[in-house]
């Protein structure tokens, strides 16, 4: 069965220095409509899971009325959170016990100094004291770590304490470089994402919790695994567009929408679902000729970077050496 990532809202009460402007750009929540329609289909598409994120998905102001419908019609669902409004929502999750399946906590570093630097003052506090509130509370909960320049080199701490805290686990995740990331120089370059990736490799070979990497790491075939291009993995913004990955939500530039598949405002998500297939069966071939005409670069073989250029979405061109990445910093 697959899963459905739904973008709540863009707004956010944190301003993390790594985030897109437009995930906390405070302009709107997805509409009732959509989800409604949404959850009537989504069984049709083979979904079983529906993921809920933002921005800070806990500020939608309809959020409990969207849980509730979740559990009315079955779906078992997750919770992509910044911890700060937990204990408003855990009496909630304990009410849907028999379908939440588990709340991931955004938890940039392993010290409360590298995290709050990331995403201001006392959010590492809170992160921590949401995940002791799961604990104690026996609901399942795991971590999230965007790598950057400023906490890369904590990633065993951050897997030993994802495990003191009772975690099931904690999966790390490269930054998506925009200009504004590297004016901030969060970015990291090629070769020192490969290394730390061989880091977190080696971590979860030894580690007693879950520890893995979502998709974006360095692959050796240009034809990665990933669940979107797979329709493992449906991706609804809070516009309610159906887009090609969450990933690529929210990154601005020269063709700020080339990842919008269909507006569920008109359309149905079968049909949604179908134009994502076709749109797949194209991205496969482009690559196919990018590959066999000699066009794919070292760098493409980081997946998530691929797209952002296969897109035309960068901010700015791609082509020059200013930064790692070929971003000129804002």
């Amino acid at each position: 069965m697959s899963r459905i990532v739904l973008e709540l809202t863009n707004r956010c009460n944190l301003r993390c220095s790594h985030c897109f402007p437009e995930r906390h750009a405070a302009t709107g929540d997805l509409s009732l409509r959509v989800v409604e329609a949404v959850l009537r289909d989504a069984a049709y598409c083979g979904i079983d899971h529906v993921c809920l994120s933002g921005g800070e998905p806990t500020l939608h102001r309809q959020f409990s009325t969207i849980v509730r419908q979740l559990c009315e019609h079955g779906y078992g669902f997750s919770v992509v959170t910044n911890g700060s409004h937990f204990e408003k929502i855990c009496s909630l999750l304990l009410r849907s016990r028999d379908f939440f399946r588990g709340v991931t906590f955004s938890l940039d570093g392993a010290r409360s100094a590298t995290h709050d630097r990331q995403r201001g003052p006392g959010s590492f506090r809170q992160v921590v004291g949401a995940a002791t509130l799961c604990f104690f509370k026996r609901l399942p909960f795991t971590f999230n770590m965007v790598l950057t320049a400023q906490n890369c080199e904590e990633v065993e701490d951050m897997v030993d304490l994802a495990g003191r805290l009772g975690s099931r686990g904690v999966r790390f995740g490269h930054l998506m470089s925009t200009p504004e990331t590297a004016s901030r120089r969060l970015d990291l370059s090629p070769d020192e994402r490969r290394r730390i990736e061989a880091r977190v490799w080696a971590a979860m070979r030894a580690a007693p919790v879950f520890v893995g990497m979502a998709p974006g790491y360095f692959s050796e075939s240009p034809f990665f695994p990933c669940a979107p291009l797979e329709l493992e993995e449906l991706n609804v913004d809070y516009r309610g567009q159906l887009t090609l990955c969450c990933h690529l939500s929210g990154l601005d530039g020269v063709n700020s929408g080339a990842d919008v598949v269909a507006n569920l405002h008109e359309a149905s998500l079968v049909e949604g679902r179908r134009l994502l297939r076709d749109r797949i069966t194209v991205y496969r071939a482009d690559k196919r000729a990018c590959v066999e005409q000699g066009r794919f670069s070292e760098s493409d073989h980081f997946p998530c970077w691929y797209c952002v250029k296969y897109l035309g979405k960068p901010a700015q061109p791609y082509s020059l050496p200013a930064h790692a990445w070929g971003l000129t910093p804002a």
